[in-house]
Parts: C-alpha cells; sequence; structure tokens
C-alpha cells in the first residue's frame, strides 16, 4: 500500500541552603507517586465493515498491545446512548476498568468502537480526554460497507427487514421514527447512507485531528497486503515488529444456527441483562477450549445475496458525490468506488 499518510513521529532540581548555624536535616526516601492508571492511547475508529475486527484481533496478539475487551465499548459517543448502557460503560470508572490490566511493556493501549467515525462527538470527546491520542481509520468501497453492515445488523437483530433493498428504501420513514425494530439500540445504524458516507465523515475527522495522529488504510489495500499495511500499523503506533506473517480471515458474513439461543444473549429479559453481560466477557475472554468451539457452533457462514444490478447502480449514485469529496480531501483516487469497477494494483 502507498503511504498515503505522513507520520511524524520535570525533574525538578532544588538546591536549598541552610540557614547560617542551621544543622543540615537528614535527607528523606522520597515516597513514590502512585502509577498512574492505565488509559488508551490509540482508537480504531472505524469505519465498520472495513476490517477492523480483523485489525483489531492482529494488534491484541501484539506483545506490546492491550486491546480492549469488549472490542467496542462506545463510551465516547454521547450520541449513541443505549449503546453505552448495554455495555455499562456510563462512566469514566467504569470504562477505563477495561484497562485495568494493561502492564507498562504495552506501549499501545487501545480500543475499536467503529461508530467514532460517525459520531458528531466522539473524535472531540477523545481528544479532550488525550490530546495526544492516535486514530486509524479503516475505509472501504461504500456499496459494499452499506450491503455489509445491513447483514450485521440483521445478525445482531437491529435490523428485521432481511431485503437490502427493503430496508434501504425505508430509511426516510425510520429517520421520521417510523418502521423502527423495536430490538433495534441505535437507529442512527438504519440510516445505511449516512453510516457509509465517508467523505463528510473524514472532513470533520481531518479538521479535528492532526496529521501526526492519524493513519488512514483502504480495506482493498488491506486486504491485497496485509503484512504490509499491519507493519505500517506497527510503525504509526510505536510498536516492534513482531513478524507476524499469518493473517486469517476474521468473521465473514454469518448467520444463525439458533437464532433464538443468540437472540435470548444478544437481547436477554431485563432482569437477566446483568449476569448474561458478565457471561458474554468471560467467554470473550476464552479463547481455548469448550467456550469457542460452542460459540462457532451457534452460527454458520453465509454468502451474501448479490445486489440486483439497477439497485447497485441507485447505490453508486447516491455516494457519488460523497466519494468525489472523499477523493479531494485525501487526494486518492477512488473512481471504482463511483463506477464499481474493482482498481488496478497499485
Amino acid at each position: 500500500m502507498s503511504d498515503h499518510e505522513t507520520i511524524s513521529e520535570p525533574t525538578v532540581d532544588a538546591n536549598l541552603e541552610a540557614a547560617p548555624g542551621a544543622s543540615a536535616a537528614p535527607a528523606s526516601e522520597p515516597t513514590p507517586a502512585p502509577a498512574a492508571a492505565p488509559q488508551p492511547n490509540f482508537f480504531l475508529i472505524g469505519a465498520p465493515k472495513c476490517g477492523t475486527t480483523a485489525l483489531a484481533q492482529y494488534l491484541s496478539e501484539h506483545a506490546q498491545v492491550f486491546f480492549a475487551n469488549p472490542k467496542e465499548p462506545f463510551f465516547f459517543s454521547d450520541d449513541y446512548p443505549i449503546l453505552r448502557e448495554v455495555h455499562q460503560m456510563e462512566t469514566l470508572e467504569a470504562y477505563l476498568k477495561l484497562y485495568s490490566a494493561a502492564q507498562p511493556h504495552h506501549r499501545a493501549i487501545g480500543e475499536g468502537s467503529t461508530n467514532y467515525l460517525n459520531s458528531e462527538v466522539a473524535i472531540q470527546n477523545i481528544l479532550a480526554f488525550n490530546a495526544e491520542a492516535k486514530f486509524l481509520v479503516m475505509l472501504r468501497d461504500p456499496v459494499e460497507v452499506a450491503h455489509a453492515f445491513h447483514g450485521t445488523l440483521v445478525y445482531s437483530f437491529n435490523e428485521d427487514e432481511r431485503n437490502f433493498e427493503k430496508a434501504w428504501h425505508l430509511q426516510a420513514a425510520r429517520r421520521a421514527g417510523r418502521a423502527i425494530p423495536k430490538t433495534c439500540r441505535a437507529p442512527q445504524f438504519l440510516q445505511y447512507g449516512d453510516v457509509a458516507r465517508f467523505g463528510e465523515q473524514m472532513e470533520r475527522f481531518l479538521d479535528l485531528v492532526p496529521a501526526p495522529q492519524r493513519k488512514i488504510i483502504l480495506f482493498e489495500d488491506f486486504v491485497r497486503n496485509t503484512r504490509r499495511s499491519y507493519c505500517e500499523v506497527e510503525r504509526f503506533l510505536g510498536l516492534d515488529d513482531d513478524g507476524r506473517d499469518k493473517f486469517p480471515p476474521v468473521h465473514g458474513a454469518r448467520t444463525h444456527r439458533m437464532a433464538w439461543l443468540h437472540k435470548f444473549f444478544k437481547r436477554p429479559p431485563q432482569k437477566l441483562a446483568g449476569p448474561i453481560l458478565s457471561l458474554r466477557r468471560a467467554m470473550n475472554n476464552r479463547q481455548r477450549g469448550l467456550v469457542p468451539y460452542l460459540k462457532s457452533k451457534l452460527h454458520v457462514r453465509q454468502q451474501r445475496d448479490k445486489l440486483r444490478p439497477g439497485f447497485e447502480e441507485e447505490l453508486r449514485r447516491f455516494f457519488e458525490d460523497d466519494v468525489r469529496r472523499l477523493e479531494s480531501l485525501l487526494q486518492w483516487d477512488l473512481k471504482h468506488w463511483i463506477t464499481g469497477k474493482r482498481s488496478a494494483k497499485r
């Protein structure tokens, strides 16, 4: 991948004289300052369906990285309050507990809430929390993102219209508060056009975040040469290269083998919400043995339905102006996102 981003990489000495005739007081041992609580210093802020889960997984396995669990705590997006509530991230104290196990050798401590790029307030909130925070952004063809994101919402019970074309045409009604699924925790997600309108989102991002604190990756470059993209991220975060050369696929389009059981875990009765959330976190922490085996049996891979040609053309017309805006902001050639034709290798 071309290097689109250019990344730039008190001790008080008091000599006090004793007053004439006064004897010098014996020096006392200084009281060591308490160790500062670990805090995040980098954020993988989106966009959804652009490879963030895979990158987060790879980074979490680097010896010098501590990655939050859950990957997406949604703490800084005040405009998505229900998501914060679901993850019990309503206070800074609760949020910082995610990082309590980080150690001094962890140079990069981070999380990956992919709604931060789309949020109108998250980036400002992060910079108010840590003015030197580093940001990773991954971008992809918006038509592909909108289509894939719809599948994710269906899978997570935030969307009840399984046909993407029909769901796309429900956006106006849903913006007016109609036809919103009862199990949808973030109605903003149902605005597929807004979720994938990256020109608008990136203009806000570039205005707020200084160049040395940001790294932008194209999904197609990440897929084409994952090792190179990974090494660029290592350098950006100040990590030693761990020599990783295997990058197994992570996630992909899925459907439920037992939808009722998955829904019970994702949307438990209110009285069971706390214990179920604790159980889910424990399961996320278990990477070996019976737990991952059982989790793998709860869902199956599914091919995403192809878009009807006329509908795909409608989507490309919808995103065209925004893609041109993004081209201008980044000075990248993204015409293939407008035409739908794959770009040549760069």
